[in-house]
């Protein structure tokens, strides 16, 4: 449970600092919704999330949820549309991202260079990574259990686990970054009642058109539902 409270809090803290461009580390940045502008910003967020936190419990019908996942973006841009606004008006207003040019697939590959690569930092490493395993087995747990009480039967952790590993490894073989499930993705998922493996295929498809894509994603989303 207070693992679950703590994510859900850090959700909620990284959403608003994401709306409002601030950073907030600390209780007391809460103070930021205090000025107009930031509370402004902030509010079609948490208007946002507190509809999808209600359809989600309440809402029979598997397809209410992805509606109003792809509604709510829509409804931006209408207003944008409607009201006159161009993106760069609304970037400078601080509803949109900056805007920053895409990076060509190829260029991820000059990324790596193990002529930069300390080797003798190895040792040193050694006990963080070590440290590391722990911590994402731990948190890879807390997971898995998060998941199965949402579901409400119990996971196969031993097989979970060994997803998870295997994720890993060829994360790390890929130069990515380790971590646990997202477990948010699989309690949606299984919310919309849709429990084929083709999910999986149809957001690493999606993954791979924003990773080509000519146009920056984050530079034409709103901030408010990223």
């Amino acid at each position: 449970g207070g693992y679950l409270a703590f994510i859900g809090y850090f959700c909620l803290e990284a959403g608003v600092a994401l709306c409002i461009g601030k950073s907030m580390t600390t209780i007391s940045d809460w103070a930021y919704l205090l000025e107009p502008r930031s509370l402004l910003l902030a509010t079609p967020g948490l208007l946002a999330a507190l509809i999808l936190t209600i359809i989600s419990r309440k809402a029979k019908n598997d397809a209410v949820l992805p509606t109003a996942m792809v509604a709510i973006p829509a409804l931006f841009y209408l207003v944008l549309y409607f009201c006159s606004v161009t993106l760069d008006e609304a970037r400078d207003s601080g509803w949109i991202g900056e805007e920053t040019p895409p990076v060509a697939p190829k260029e991820l590959i000059h990324l790596v260079d193990f002529n930069l690569v300390h080797w003798s930092m190895i040792k040193k490493c050694m006990g963080t990574w070590v440290g590391m395993l722990f911590v994402v087995a731990f948190a890879s747990c807390l997971d898995i259990a998060a998941v199965s009480i949402d579901m409400g039967k119990p996971l196969d952790t031993n097989k979970e686990m060994v997803t998870v590993g295997a994720s890993n490894f060829m994360s790390g073989l890929l130069f990515g970054f380790t971590g646990s499930y997202i477990f948010s993705q699989t309690i949606f998922t299984y919310r919309t009642g849709c429990h084929s493996r083709l999910v999986g295929v149809f957001i690493m498809a999606a993954y791979l058109f924003v990773c080509v894509s000519p146009i920056n994603i984050l530079s034409v989303a709103p901030l408010f539902f990223l």
